[in-house]
């Protein structure tokens, strides 16, 4: 897919790995698929030290927001991740 796809970024008007993976993590049989659980890792691995996520990418338009903010970790990013997470039954409550 190449390493823009992997970069982490919203809104969803991408085709993009945050996009994809929260678009299939709604589907239960979709769970354990390996190429599944290969995208889901391949965001996860993009985590801080405490677990939180930072925008890789962004649209000038949104430039102000938090969740296009590539300095700081997004609280709205790291949402979506957890929420994929769980959804998936990978988040330990």
């Amino acid at each position: 897919m190449g390493t823009d796809f992997s970069k982490l970024k919203y809104p969803f008007v991408w085709y993009d790995i945050l996009h994809v993976v929260d678009v299939l993590s709604r589907f239960p049989w979709v769970h354990s698929d390996p190429r599944f659980i290969e995208l889901l890792e391949t965001i996860t691995a993009q985590a801080d030290s405490q677990g939180r996520y930072t925008a890789s990418s962004m649209y000038r338009a949104w430039k102000d927001w938090s969740f296009a903010d590539k300095k700081r970790p997004s609280a709205w990013i790291t949402f979506l991740v957890l929420r994929i997470q769980k959804r998936a039954g990978q988040l330990i409550q």
